[in-house]
Order: C-alpha cells, then structure tokens, then sequence
C-alpha cells in the first residue's frame, strides 16, 4: 500500500510540475515572432495603462535642423534658445480615458495637454535578431500605439493646438509574449495639426510587478 501511495505522490507532483511549466511557457516568446494588432483595449489592457506611470520628466525631440522643424511652441523655443536646454519637467494624470500632460520649463513656462484615449490600439510585439546574443529566451520589443485627436492645450501649447489637431503616443518597451506594467520602459508623444508639428519623449516610471 505504502508503494501505491508513493506512486500516486510521484504523479500528482509531475502533474503540478508540468502545469507550471506550460503556464510559465504560455508567455514563452518565439524566435521569429513578428505581431501587430489593432482593436480595443481589453479590460486587462485598461488596467495595465491605469499603472503606467510617466517620468518626471520629458524632453523635446530635436533634428539636425534644430528648432527649424517645430511648429507651435514659439515661446518654448525661445527659452531654450537661451538656456540651450531642450527638457521639460511633467507631471500625467490618467483617468482611464484620458491622459492629462502638464509640462513646464527651467523658466517656468506652463502648458497642458489633454489628450482623449481612442477607441483603439495598435499593439507590437517583435523579435529583433540579435545574432550575437547567447540568451536562451527571447525578448521581444513592444510597442502600444495609440493614434488620436488632441482635446485641448493650454498655455504655451495654446496657439498651436487648433482643430483638428493629431497625436500619435507610443509606450515602448521589452518583455515575454505576456503583457505588463513594468515591460514599457519609454513613452514618445508627437503632435501633428495646422499649426502644430512637435515630438516629446521620455521615460517611464519603474512599475512594480505584481
């Protein structure tokens, strides 16, 4: 009796143990994979959002061309012509449906940006080959793209944000084919209008895995 019992032991713990590597491998990424999606966020998704945090900080994104390709921030442009700095500091607010983007300068300019979260997501997960590398699992770069209209600026954004204004914000970031908070390290936001043409980008806060 004592053998049958040890046998069924032996199982029920293969059994335990071959669950937990089929759930583990669930989020297994595969060498190859190339991914993009488009559709409405998930519940699951939604909650991930509601935990990404943006960096205190942000910069302006900058060309050879300099200043010379930025429509809209006039003022802002101004300043860092002076300072030749080129950064922002930023506090965000999500609400689940809408970001809220309030920048300020060294000098202590001002403005916000509200942008209204689409209907919609693009989602990519890609291998990226890296011949030299020895890791035995892949890592997948990642990429949540949200494309919308921008529904309000105020202060420097003012005078550039008319209607119909465009955002483009991208969270960027690398992980296994599960999604979570703390895979998108980076965040891009680009702003295209009749009167407006800018990037910013910048990091995002470390999220704490669950």
């Amino acid at each position: 009796m004592t053998k049958h019992i040890l046998t069924a032991f032996f199982t029920l713990a293969c059994i335990a143990s071959l669950s937990t590597d089929i759930l583990a491998c669930a989020c297994c990424a595969e060498r190859g994979t190339y991914t993009v999606s488009t559709g409405k966020p998930s519940a699951y998704e939604l909650e991930i959002l509601k935990q990404m945090k943006f960096g205190p900080a942000a910069e302006l994104f900058l060309t050879a061309a300099s200043y010379e390709d930025i429509k809209g921030l006039p003022d802002v442009i101004k300043e860092f012509e002076v300072t030749t700095s080129s950064e922002f500091s930023l506090v965000e607010a999500f609400t689940g449906r809408t970001w809220t983007l309030s920048f300020m300068t060294g000098g202590e300019r001002t403005g916000s940006l509200v942008l209204p979260r689409p209907t919609t997501m693009t989602s990519r997960r890609i291998d990226i080959p890296d011949n030299a590398s020895k890791a035995p699992n892949v890592v997948l770069y990642k990429e949540w793209v949200f494309n919308g209209t921008v529904g309000s600026g105020t202060g420097f954004f003012s005078r550039g944000i008319v209607r119909p204004t465009k955002y483009t914000l991208l969270f960027q970031g690398h992980g296994n084919n599960c999604d979570n908070a703390e895979d998108f390290t980076n965040w891009r936001l680009e702003i295209t209008g009749p009167k407006a043409d800018f990037a910013v980008f910048g990091k995002m806060k470390a999220a704490k895995a669950e």
